[in-house]
């Protein structure tokens, strides 16, 4: 459909750290696929001078990349460089940030220079620092800069609006839960007889496919992950541990993987643009994490019908409820308990679409549905 000139297209300026491959990344980049361009403008305000994953497409949709100097090099350029970009670029209607706390500085500038629709977005249930005096000092005076800034405050779950939010502001439904909603269609037509990564990787057909799909980074946990692997490998000389993503911990991971003559069993596959067929490729998905805001791709995983090992601190949230979740404590289980649970759910039997499809778009995570309610935020009628 193209734009008539008399219609109005209301320009979002997302800000976000960077556009990498990860989970409140890949929420944007299926809400930007799927709203109509011809009357939303999605721009990206970040915060690294390198290429991101997701830049190429975001160009090729209409959108800008637009690059800010680092708040940690100066927190007045960075305010005053956001003003520039607000008053260059021109007529934001919405300024849509997800940077956790550093949002009331983003939305406090954006009031300053009047941008009328303002959202802060929550998509996680810690900012991975220490709890010191001063950390905490912050973390109340981003706060109440986002109460006050704010038109409107949402988080992939419950808890991730309380910690960014306060309990209050969730208690009294000012801070509202919208789910990260995933593009159900890509899942509907997998065939739930495994994708074809034993061949591409040229292992055997009988192989047991355990996976994890996420960023090397201490929140993910694949020091623990490793861990559990090579106990359960021990044991079960067909498994093979398949590992998506990039990220700073990924070094150490490649030095723990060779120090534990894994490199046969072990397989460091990057970032994927097939996510649906790694997933259906598994016999069982691992999620250790030590926090999430909710943690997309275990919903994904649900999508592609596979069972799925997470930690207890997911969210309640991240389940469809339609039997595929397990957890466990990674503190207080424990390896071994882990390693038990793997040998019991890799002969587990995967879901049909007949029972995936109805439990998706009942617990929300329909893009479709997504993208109603925030062209709704966005042109101030939510």
């Amino acid at each position: 459909m193209s734009t008539k000139k008399s219609d109005k297209v209301i320009k979002v300026l997302h800000v976000v750290g960077g556009m990498s491959a990860g989970g409140l990344e890949s929420l944007i980049m299926n809400i930007y696929r799927n709203i109509d361009r011809s009357k939303f403008q999605f721009d990206f305000a970040v915060q690294v001078d390198e290429k991101c994953f997701y830049d190429d497409e975001i160009i090729k949709m209409g959108g800008k990349i637009i690059v800010h100097p680092k708040p940690k090099n100066g927190l007045e350029k960075y305010k005053k460089a956001l003003g520039n970009t607000l008053e260059n670029y021109g007529g934001y209607d919405v300024v849509h940030s997800h940077v956790l706390f550093f949002s009331g500085i983003a939305l406090e500038v954006a009031k300053k220079h009047n941008v009328p629709i303002r959202i802060a977005h929550s998509h996680n249930t810690s900012d991975s620092k220490k709890d010191t005096f001063y950390r905490e000092i912050y973390r109340s005076m981003m706060r109440r800069k986002i109460i006050s800034n704010a038109t409107s405050m949402i988080g992939c779950s419950k808890e991730a609006c309380e910690y960014t939010f306060g309990r209050t502001q969730y208690k009294k439904n000012k801070a509202k839960h919208f789910p990260n909603a995933i593009e159900i269609s890509k899942y509907k037509n997998l065939e739930f007889e495994g994708g074809n990564l034993k061949s591409e990787l040229g292992i055997e057909e009988d192989s047991i496919l355990v996976g994890h799909i996420g960023r090397f980074s201490r929140q993910k946990n694949h020091s623990f992950l490793l861990d559990v692997f090579s106990k359960y490998a021990e044991n079960e000389r067909k498994a093979h541990l398949i590992l998506v993503g990039e990220g700073a911990e990924l070094e150490n991971i490649k030095n723990k993987i060779t120090e534990n003559n894994l490199e046969k069993c072990v397989h460091l596959l990057g970032i994927r643009k097939d996510i649906p067929n790694v997933l259906n490729s598994l016999d069982l998905f691992l999620f250790p994490s030590l926090y999430e805001g909710l943690g997309i791709v275990i919903v994904e995983a649900q999508a592609a019908g596979i069972p799925c090992l997470i930690s207890e601190n997911i969210p309640l949230e991240a389940d469809i409820n339609i039997g595929l979740i397990n957890r466990l404590s990674y503190e207080k289980d424990g390896e071994k308990k882990w390693v038990h649970e793997i040998t019991n759910l890799v002969e587990k039997n995967k879901r049909n679409w007949s029972q995936i499809e109805p439990a998706l778009k009942k617990s929300g995570y329909d893009i479709e549905e997504s993208v109603e309610r925030l062209t709704k935020i966005y042109t101030g009628k939510y």
